[in-house]
């Protein structure tokens, strides 16, 4: 049985009647790479140092997804935007229960940078439980916007040394706003 994928350098030519397809874009690749497949095509992956660029998938393949990829275009932006809307309704239901007292310009700002979408904050992982990335994001945010943390690191501290400095701030501030009386 022929292998169902190849490694190649960028140096080799394209195989005939195939089209590079570049890295980046999950869904061209995802279905570029599962429609090859399943015609019992290879896939040709283009690695240059162990650094992956992109694949070469048959071009009637590639073209029929390019196709596919522009006319779902919007509806998957939509899908995406509805997604990104629910997390953030479900992280402010779950904020509001664990913090309360959180002030409202800190919950938002909490909302707003500890999951914004593409930023590799804690709040977009899918690593750990809802429960645990709202503690993780209003502990990231007071420390930020509540105590020496900044000034520290700026006048030379390492962030251990930074975050050692301010613990009790940070433990304080979760504590008070995770009491069980009314907003702020």
């Amino acid at each position: 049985m022929a292998p169902r994928e190849i490694t190649v350098s960028p140096s080799r030519p394209i195989p005939t009647g195939y089209a590079f397809l570049k890295k980046g874009i999950k869904y061209k690749t995802l279905h570029c790479r599962r429609l090859t497949h399943e015609a019992g095509k290879p896939v040709y992956i283009v690695e240059h140092r162990k650094k992956v660029l992109g694949i070469c998938v048959p071009q009637p393949i590639f073209d029929q997804v390019q196709a596919q990829a522009d006319e779902t275009l919007a509806a998957r932006r939509l899908a995406t935007e509805q997604r990104d809307a629910a997390l953030i309704r479900t992280a402010a239901a779950e904020l509001d229960k664990q913090f309360p007292r959180i002030p409202k310009v800190d919950r938002e700002k909490v909302l707003a940078h500890g999951f914004k979408k593409h930023s590799g904050r804690v709040g977009r992982t899918s690593q750990i439980p809802l429960q645990r990335k709202v503690l993780y994001a209003v502990s990231a945010h007071i420390r930020h916007a509540h105590t020496r943390y900044e000034a520290i690191l700026d006048k030379g501290g390492n962030r251990d040394d930074a975050r050692k400095a301010i613990q009790k701030t940070v433990q304080d501030t979760l504590r008070f706003w995770s009491a069980t009386r009314g907003r702020k």
